[in-house]
């Protein structure tokens, strides 16, 4: 048999035709926000995503029959995972994480003997459990994030810049359906007006 080295398969994320359009669309209404709200400072805007991190990551590539249309590798389905909530800001800040575990109680979260937990506190890491059955963060998770990551980012932000309490600042999300629920939204609106946020057009994230 003629065998070769292939990466396992998978359906990729298409990129919309227009994704150059959706790009610039957004650029000048981001120029325009930055430009109405006055926002002077590079921290005052910041990107957040999502990823989860599996436990056990395994190769994504095996050998495999030359044609073969379905390549499967061990372990590729593997699910257990927790999930990872990162934000940058444009002056280059990495914001504390918040980390997300599957879980209904504190028990599913790692204990204070953990390696590095200290380290992970000091730098104001935020463990979380979902209290749900999957790692996935959820409206209340989002909000915790804000609350408990962004706005003290951007409180202290505010204060070594000089700006008032009430500077308008940025927040890029991508569009998952809790980010563009209303329920979040108007969240947002009520508790933090000064934040406005962007979402990043579908399919667009990689570029």
């Amino acid at each position: 048999l003629n065998w070769s080295f292939r990466h396992a398969t998978h359906a990729a994320q298409k990129t919309p035709s227009n994704a150059d359009q959706l790009c610039l669309d957004q650029f000048y209404r981001l120029t325009l926000t930055i430009h109405d709200c006055a926002i002077f400072h590079a921290s005052f805007y910041v990107n957040i995503d999502q990823t989860n991190i599996v436990y056990q990551p395994v190769n994504t590539a095996t050998y495999e029959e030359v044609g073969s249309k379905q390549v499967a590798v061990i372990g590729q389905e593997e699910k257990r995972a927790f999930t990872v909530v990162v934000g940058v800001s444009a002056s280059g800040d990495a914001l504390p994480f918040q980390v997300i575990y599957c879980g209904k109680t504190a028990c599913s979260l790692p204990t204070k003997n953990t390696p590095q937990f200290k380290v992970a506190q000091d730098l104001g890491f935020k463990l979380c459990f979902s209290n749900t059955d999957t790692y996935w963060s959820t409206f209340q998770l989002m909000c915790d994030y804000v609350g408990d990551i962004l706005v003290p980012y951007w409180t202290r932000q505010k204060e070594l810049a000089g700006a008032p309490d009430d500077q308008e600042c940025i927040l890029q999300l991508d569009i998952w359906s809790v980010h563009k629920s209303i329920q979040f939204r108007t969240w947002l609106d009520q508790q933090y007006p000064w934040i406005k946020y962007c979402f990043v057009p579908g399919g667009c994230t990689g570029i």
